[in-house]
């Protein structure tokens, strides 16, 4: 997505509202960097070689040509524990009384929930993949699940198959698509140019899947 917006702008229209999310800002010069966030606080930055604040005082003051908003990876270590009403202006200096100004506050822009924190409260939920361009991010994984129910390297092949016949055939985007074995039930939603994969193990006393996959998307 391109545009004009500052940094502040996006994270306050499109990255609190998620909550759980991953901010990748490119420049005119092609150089990339990429903020993290959770529960709508600014955990970890990153750019090149360098991480936390140093990364932030590099990139703060950039010109965007494009951003893209994607899942949360998990894995991600929280350097970052200012306010972040702080951390995009480090430039503020404490008060004679020793404190630092008042600034709005950001978390006027969030939402309740966002949809990727709904789908992780799926009752059986085994796994939510962000597939993207031959790359699966995993963005949610319960605990405790034997090896055999981790492995979606295959949902990879899968995806790309999906979209090779929507352009083949010109169906166009394919927004969403469904697999029922008989072990797992499998939903993948659009997002961005790649699927959010939401794998569940069959259980004869749950809904199916996709009708619970509706229910929270068109609730949003």
């Amino acid at each position: 997505m391109a545009g004009s917006q500052s940094i502040e702008e996006i994270i306050r229209m499109e990255c609190l509202p998620l909550r759980d999310c991953m901010l990748t800002i490119t420049d005119a010069n092609g150089e990339a960097a990429f903020l993290y966030f959770k529960e709508g606080e600014l955990i970890e930055a990153n750019y090149a070689a360098l991480w936390g604040k140093e990364a932030l005082a590099q990139i703060i003051s950039w010109k965007l040509a494009e951003h893209t908003v994607a899942p949360l990876p998990l894995g991600i270590k929280r350097s970052l524990w200012d306010q972040i009403e702080y951390l995009l202006n480090p430039s503020l200096v404490p008060t004679a009384s020793g404190k630092l100004p008042v600034l709005p506050s950001f978390r006027n822009a969030q939402k309740p929930s966002s949809p990727f924190d709904r789908f992780k409260t799926i009752p059986g939920l085994l796994k939510m993949v962000h597939l993207e361009k031959g790359t699966q991010n995993v963005v949610h994984q319960a605990e405790g699940e034997p090896g055999e129910a981790e492995n979606t390297d295959w949902l990879l092949e899968f995806a790309d198959r999906v979209k090779s016949v929507g352009d083949t055939l010109g169906f166009g985007t394919c927004e969403k698509w469904t697999i029922d074995t008989e072990r797992y039930q499998v939903v993948g939603l659009r997002h961005d140019e790649g699927f959010i994969t939401l794998l569940r193990r069959k259980d004869a006393v749950q809904d199916d899947l996709e009708v619970v996959v509706n229910e929270i998307v068109e609730a949003i």
